[in-house]
């Protein structure tokens, strides 16, 4: 077994003084996945060179399908993750302006990231409640609206339910301004084929609650968990390769205010996101990835960001209400 972080690079800011080997210093500065300049080496994606390739794919995307739940990353989903011919120029790494870019996973969603107010209402604003009734029907016992199963573009099945309740916690047909919380429940699974033989077989589940909806709360409160799992198998010239992801995140007590202005941001809470990668091609060595970042407010116009990539940790700070991350 082969893990990344076992290497040392001058494209890392975590470098130390070790001076790299040769191998570890192409991977790194190819895979682009911390650098603070561009390296500018092409890669071509077979054998060795096409698992640090995938892994740099993968950590500036989500799986495919992961945007049909409800999670904190933005909607970059990457629908060719798998070894590939290609050019990786000037390209940098996931994490904050420190690393070249905003966050892992094609950054921050719009509700986490634009500071965007309340005022639109409990159906359009944010987290409070822009879910589409296509395909949806009622039910009386749990009070739930369901949807689905339905087929997304991409070939996988899709199903949703939510759950409003009133200020006085009587389920609703749909929101309204007595509207005090939404509970959000979303499955997405399936295996579908791929171009050259390959097959992605995915499994995602979310859940979120947010409170405080109803007209006049000073503010609302989110509380949610995602976890997804992305398996691709295929082959590349000479052999056949495995591509594994899994991407996670948390939001636990998060408090934003509610304004009028357009111009609210969370001031309580903690949002903890993670991905893991292993790459295994033509029946080489494993190579593995993982990332984690940590992102707690606390009252200030500055929340504080913690990045973990492989066991090493980097704290960093990020202005309110959406600026990029700045680490030292």
């Amino acid at each position: 077994m082969s893990t990344l972080h076992s290497h040392n690079a001058v494209c890392s800011p975590f470098a130390s003084t070790k001076v790299p080997s040769r191998r570890a210093l192409a991977m790194l500065c190819t895979a682009m996945l911390f650098t603070v300049t561009a390296c500018s080496d092409s890669v071509t994606a077979t054998g060795e060179g096409a698992a640090e390739t995938l892994i740099a794919d993968a950590m500036n995307s989500i799986p495919v399908g992961f945007s049909a739940t409800e999670n904190t990353f933005a909607d970059a989903e990457n629908d060719s993750w798998r070894p590939r011919r290609q050019q990786h120029r000037g390209r940098r790494g996931p994490f904050g302006a420190a690393f070249g870019v905003g966050f892992m996973g094609g950054g921050l969603g719009a509700d986490f990231s634009t500071g965007a107010g309340f005022h639109q209402g409990v159906s359009r604003g944010p987290f409070g409640g822009g879910f589409r009734a296509d395909f949806c029907s009622y039910e009386p016992a749990s009070g739930k609206i369901v949807c689905g199963p339905t087929t997304s573009p991409s070939g996988l099945t899709v199903e949703r339910w939510v759950l409003w309740t009133d200020v006085d916690g009587a389920t609703q047909r749909a929101p309204d301004s007595t509207t005090h919380s939404m509970q959000t429940h979303a499955e997405v699974y399936g295996t579908v084929p791929m171009r050259d033989s390959a097959t992605r077989t995915v499994r995602h589940v979310s859940d979120r609650l947010v409170t405080g909806l109803e007209k006049g709360s000073p503010e609302r409160t989110v509380n949610g968990v995602s976890h997804g799992t992305e398996t691709v198998n295929g082959f590349v010239r000479g052999g056949a390769f495995l591509a594994e992801r899994e991407v996670s995140d948390s939001t636990r007590s998060l408090v934003i205010p509610v304004r009028g202005d357009g111009r609210t941001y969370p001031i309580a809470g903690m949002v903890v996101r993670t991905m893991k990668v292993a790459v295994t091609v033509d029946g080489g060595e494993t190579e593995t990835a993982e990332w984690k970042e940590v992102l707690t407010y606390d009252g200030s116009a500055t929340a504080t960001l913690v990045i973990t990539r492989n066991g090493e940790s980097k704290t960093c700070t990020v202005p309110l209400p959406a600026g990029r991350p700045v680490c030292p």
